[in-house]
């Protein structure tokens, strides 16, 4: 199970659920990166361009869920680097309730069924009003 989580640490960064930007309030002038940011300014951030910072994970393109290893622990050496259900106050109140599930689902899918992709789908992610494949996700499953 530990491993598990890893894997869905990973899957969550390369696909995370929220997608888009976020904005907050700048509440009091400050200095980021040498730049001055000014109170009362909206900031964006952008949750996939920091899955993809390789500033905090090495080889960003490369699916790895060791990087989640307890001695590697790349998503705890920022604050915020790791945020699939966003971060702080507003985090998302079901994330825990949507971890279980995950790890529920995929246990029981290794460990009962074969499955396999329908082919001829079209996978292009479509990333609004939420991520998913453009022709969704057909799967045949089967009893091992």
């Amino acid at each position: 199970m530990i491993y598990l989580e890893q894997v869905l640490k990973e899957v969550l960064r390369i696909a995370p659920p929220v997608v888009r930007s976020g904005s907050r309030k700048v509440l009091e002038t400050c200095e980021f990166g040498g730049y001055s940011i000014l109170q009362g300014w909206d900031v964006y951030y952008q949750i996939p361009e920091t899955y993809q910072d390789s500033q905090i994970y090495t080889h960003p393109e490369r699916f790895d869920p060791d990087r989640f290893d307890p001695e590697r622990s790349q998503d705890k050496q920022k604050l915020f680097s790791h945020i699939p259900f966003g971060g702080g106050i507003r985090e998302c109140l079901g994330k825990e309730f949507a971890r279980l599930e995950m790890k529920l689902f995929a246990a029981l899918l290794v460990r009962d069924r074969k499955w396999e992709l329908v082919p001829g789908q079209n996978l292009e992610r479509v990333v609004l009003p939420f991520s998913r494949p453009r022709d969704g996700l057909k799967v045949k499953f089967s009893r091992r």
